[in-house]
């Protein structure tokens, strides 16, 4: 009982910053802030489409193998943008088209609705390549000293809760896929999971907070 209700919670909990970007009104949305809330928006679809198909008793894995390749999409292109730094820019690009070419290999996954299989490849490498990405992202950002106050800082709000989302998830996307069967470590994968997502979206919450014009770094 406890567990359902957690994941119905962190499946509903991103309606909060989408709200509250909704609420913020017309505010002079810089790129990265787009990218941030079209990366809410992505979520928030994700999850409804999750729960209502979960309810009608149809297949739904395919929407988190191809959110998985959406949402890494998302996040390459924000830290693509805001920094300045074109080695950094060469190594998004080429994680973006490995992580494109890998889950392909897998691709039943992608292309069969009915599959009951998470893809292979692209979790784990997606979690990787974004925690890479927001690591060198805060270490340019503590190295040029151009934020005065991290805190009034929305990306370090969104980096930091990404951070903690895909660092927690990573390691039970790797065995998911071979424990699936194992009920008892298959829900506690699912928990994980809800709960580092309400943290995200506490996290996403802040980050909406503090969107005005802000500078690459």
């Amino acid at each position: 009982m406890l567990e359902r209700f957690i994941a119905i919670t962190a499946d509903f909990s991103i309606i909060i910053p989408f709200i509250y970007l909704l609420f913020k009104g017309k505010i002079p949305l810089t790129i990265s802030d787009k990218l941030i809330y079209v990366y809410i928006v992505l979520t928030l679809i994700r999850n409804i489409a999750s729960f209502v198909t979960m309810m009608l008793g149809v297949y739904n894995i395919y929407l988190y193998n191809w959110y998985n390749l959406l949402s890494f999409g998302i996040i390459a292109a924000l830290y693509f943008q805001i920094l300045n730094n074109l080695y950094f820019k060469m190594l998004v690009i080429a994680a973006l088209i490995l992580l494109i070419a890998i889950a392909f290999i897998d691709y039943r996954t992608l292309l069969n609705v009915r599959t009951t299989e998470f893809n292979r490849f692209s979790f784990n490498a997606s979690g990787c390549f974004t925690i890479l990405f927001i690591l060198f992202f805060l270490y340019e950002l503590i190295r040029k000293l151009q934020v005065k106050k991290l805190t009034e800082y929305p990306l370090f709000w969104f980096s930091s809760g990404a951070l903690l989302y895909y660092s927690g998830t990573i390691f039970p996307y790797i065995f998911i896929q071979y424990t699936f069967n194992n009920l008892a470590n298959r829900d506690l994968y699912w928990i994980i999971d809800a709960v580092l997502s309400i943290v995200l979206s506490v996290f996403l919450c802040f980050s909406i907070r503090h969107m005005k014009h802000q500078k690459t770094v």
